[in-house]
C-alpha cells in the first residue's frame, strides 16, 4: 500500500510539471483569473504640439530676452515654450501670448544636480536629490532629471534608481550630444525595469539662440487644443513624446495589440524591460502583440538620418 501511495505521488508530480500546474514556481506570475491591462497614455484625442522647455534667459545664465526667445521657437513651427531659468520663474507673460502659450518653469539647480521644474514658479533649497524632487511633487510640479549623464555633475546610478515621485529624466539633452552626454535612453530603461514610472523629456538646454543646439530636441504634447491647461493635463498622463526630429503621428493600443505610425523614411523599435528589442518594424507603420511578460513596451522611431522620437512607455498590468 505504501509502495502505491508513493508511486501515485510521483505520477502526480511528473504530470503536474508536465501541464504547468505545480504549486511550485520559478518567480511571480498573473493568476489565469487575472486580465492583462494594456495602459495607454495616449488613450485620448487630440494632435501632437511641439514645444521645448529646457532654454535660459537673461533672467536666469542665458544670454537673450524672454521675448525674443519666444519669437525664435515660434518662427520655428514650435507651439509652445518653457523658459527654464536657475532657480529663479521668468514669467510666462514675458515670451508667451493667446497663440504661443508658455509652461512655468524653473531649472532647480544644484551641486549634486539639476531638475526641470515643470509647472513651477519658485525655488527651494535642498540637501540631497530626493528632496529636491520631493518639494517639487509636493508643491504641485513634475520634477524631470535633468542632463542625467553631464559629467560636470555626476549622478550615481544607484541614487537615480532610489529615487521616489521622480516625473521624467531627460533622455536627450542636445547641447551636451557633442560631448557624448546627450542620450540617457540607457538609464532610463534602467529606471523603467527598477519598477519607475518614468516619462521621457528631450531638450535643447541652451543658452543662446546662437548655439548650434538650439531647436535640436523638444517633446510633442497631445491635447485637444493649444491651452496651457489642457498641454499640463496632457503632460500629467504621459501624452506627449520626446524627439529629436523623427516622430509619431499615431499610437494606439487595440486588445494586446500596440500600433504606432511615423513618417516615411522611419523604422520602428519595440522595447521591454531591461532595452531589450522586442520587434523590429522596417517601416513608418507597425505593431507588436504584447505576451504580458515585457514589463512595459515602449517604441523608437528612427529616421533615415539619425533623428530619434521616444514615446513613453506602455505599463502592463494583471489586474
Amino acid at each position: 500500500m505504501i509502495a502505491l501511495i508513493v508511486v501515485v505521488i510521483a505520477i502526480s508530480a511528473v504530470l503536474g510539471h508536465q501541464l504547468g500546474t505545480s504549486s511550485i514556481k520559478p518567480g511571480p506570475s498573473p493568476s489565469a483569473s487575472k486580465t492583462l491591462v494594456i495602459e495607454n497614455p495616449y488613450g485620448d484625442s487630440g494632435i501632437f504640439y511641439r514645444g521645448n522647455l529646457h532654454v535660459a534667459s537673461v533672467r536666469g545664465l542665458g544670454h537673450d530676452l524672454p521675448s525674443a526667445i519666444g519669437r525664435w521657437y515660434a518662427a520655428r513651427g514650435f507651439s509652445f515654450l518653457g523658459i527654464s531659468d536657475v532657480n529663479t520663474s521668468t514669467w510666462t507673460s514675458e515670451y508667451a501670448s493667446k497663440t504661443f502659450p508658455g509652461i512655468p518653469m524653473v531649472d532647480a539647480s544644484y551641486t549634486f544636480g539639476d531638475l526641470l521644474a515643470v509647472n513651477m514658479d519658485h525655488w527651494l533649497p535642498a540637501s540631497n536629490l530626493q528632496q529636491a524632487v520631493d518639494w517639487i511633487a509636493r508643491d504641485g510640479g513634475m520634477p524631470v532629471l535633468a542632463a542625467p549623464k553631464s559629467i560636470s555633475k555626476p549622478i550615481d546610478v544607484a541614487t537615480v534608481l532610489g529615487l521616489r515621485r521622480v516625473f521624467g529624466i531627460e533622455v536627450y539633452n542636445a547641447e551636451l550630444a557633442s560631448a557624448g552626454q546627450g542620450d540617457a535612453t540607457a538609464l532610463w530603461d534602467r529606471m523603467l525595469s527598477n519598477g519607475q514610472r518614468v516619462y521621457a523629456v528631450a531638450g535643447d538646454d541652451i543658452e543662446s539662440l546662437d548655439d548650434p543646439a538650439a531647436g535640436k530636441a523638444w517633446i510633442e504634447v497631445q491635447a485637444a487644443a493649444l491651452d496651457p491647461s489642457l498641454l499640463l493635463n496632457a503632460l500629467q498622463r504621459g501624452a506627449f513624446f520626446a524627439s529629436t526630429g523623427a516622430e509619431f503621428t499615431h499610437l494606439s493600443v487595440s486588445g494586446r495589440t500596440i500600433s504606432a505610425e511615423s513618417s516615411a523614411g522611419s523604422v520602428l523599435r519595440f522595447i521591454g524591460r531591461d532595452g531589450r528589442l522586442l520587434k523590429i518594424a522596417s517601416a513608418s507603420v507597425g505593431s507588436y502583440q504584447v505576451t504580458g511578460t515585457e514589463g512595459y513596451v515602449r517604441i523608437e522611431s528612427v529616421r533615415d538620418d539619425g533623428a530619434r522620437a521616444w514615446s513613453q512607455p506602455f505599463y502592463l498590468d494583471w489586474r
